[in-house]
């Protein structure tokens, strides 16, 4: 069954000069095309950017389908943390934003999808960064969690290592902050541990709870002394954390058709996120065999034969098989794992690779849910 199916590798939280970014739409669609993308979703903060859609294309004739959602959150709380994605509703959300309940159900009445981006974040005082992680968990009906956000997942880092220092005063953590912002590479470890343990009760709960990673890619410049640069360009992101989907059929370059298409695989969960800097996650798969054939976000039965969940990796690596945080399954340095699941329940893949030195999280797929 996968073999008939289509992956495409797209990047789903990305800022403008319509927010808080600093190029716009064709720019970044131009740097997508030099990193390798397929698709892009640009989601400025509170503002639904119209008559940018559609595909976008370099001299060479390669192109990249670029498509308009949106970060919303509320500008009058302080700190101003909850941020949400919407995919696909089509519209203006942001004045539903001091309502975290309505929004979601806005955006799902509207078509669309509905993310948690960054649920959990570190205060950084050191660029007096607060805590934007999602504080507001009195609802229902959310698609899915933002499991992997490039940009939040390394300010927790280096959080977490300033928090560490042994000599902790402004002059060594502005050392360290600088030498870990200059080689990012070296620090960035895999997905928020929190936001996965979290993404994993709700699993345990029943719950359909879709993962993506993205880059929330701002192209920020830096000025210290006589140092200017842009940290982490859009291109330099767009070649890290991405999701992965699968769809049943190839685009065929109509803007209609290939969003609806690509949307559909993104709120459904046929997808991946994937750590692309080390080496590329296209090619992954993960099935399943049993009363019926299925893919990595699908659901049937487990039914009284059983069923085989199969994992295929583009390279050799550490797989694990993970049921409601419990690892069931795992092979060492290899491509391939199968395993019989005995009981119900949604079963994910994760993978991690080696990469500067260190074992790196590198592919976290979607569960395949046996009922």
């Amino acid at each position: 069954m996968p073999d008939n199916w289509t992956s495409y590798s797209g990047n789903l939280h990305i800022h403008t000069r319509y927010s808080d970014g600093e190029k716009l739409h064709a720019e970044i669609a131009h740097d997508a095309i030099v990193a390798g993308l397929d698709f892009i979703v640009v989601t400025d903060h509170n503002v639904y950017v119209t008559g940018v859609e559609g595909y976008y294309e370099n001299g060479s004739g390669q192109r990249v389908l670029l498509m308009t959602g949106e970060e919303v959150h509320n500008v009058r709380r302080q700190p101003q943390a909850s941020h949400f994605l919407a995919y696909g509703a089509g519209r203006e959300l942001a004045h539903f934003a001091p309502d975290p309940q309505a929004l979601i159900d806005e955006t799902l009445s509207a078509g669309g999808y509905g993310f948690l981006a960054h649920p959990h974040e570190k205060d950084l005082r050191l660029i007096d960064s607060p805590d934007l992680g999602w504080h507001d968990w009195d609802i229902e009906g959310f698609s899915g969690l933002e499991i992997w956000n490039y940009m939040s997942v390394f300010k927790n880092t280096v959080a977490r290592r300033l928090e560490g220092l042994r000599w902790r005063n402004k002059l060594t953590e502005s050392l360290v902050g600088l030498w870990m912002t200059l080689h990012p590479e070296r620090y960035m470890e895999g997905a928020d541990p929190e936001t996965l343990a979290l993404w994993d009760g709700f699993l345990a709960k029943g719950m359909r709870v879709t993962a993506i990673g993205n880059s929330d890619a701002h192209g920020t410049p830096m000025s210290l002394g006589p140092i200017h640069r842009v940290i982490y360009p859009y291109d330099f992101l767009f070649r890290a954390v991405n999701t992965h989907v699968l769809v049943p059929e190839p685009l065929n370059g109509d803007l209609a058709h290939d969003r609806a298409l690509l949307l559909r695989a993104i709120g459904r969960g046929q997808s991946w996120v994937g750590y692309d800097m080390p080496a590329s996650t296209a090619g992954f798969r993960f099935t399943v065999k049993g009363v019926h054939k299925g893919i990595v976000g699908d659901e049937m039965p487990l039914g009284a034969s059983g069923a085989t969940l199969q994992v295929m990796t583009p390279a050799r690596c550490r797989i694990r098989i993970i049921r409601h945080g419990q690892v069931v399954a795992q092979a060492e340095r290899d491509s391939n794992l199968a395993y019989m699941p005995t009981e119900p329940g949604a079963y994910r893949v994760e993978c991690h690779i080696p990469y500067e030195g260190r074992e790196r999280g590198w592919i976290y797929s979607n569960p395949i849910y046996l009922r």
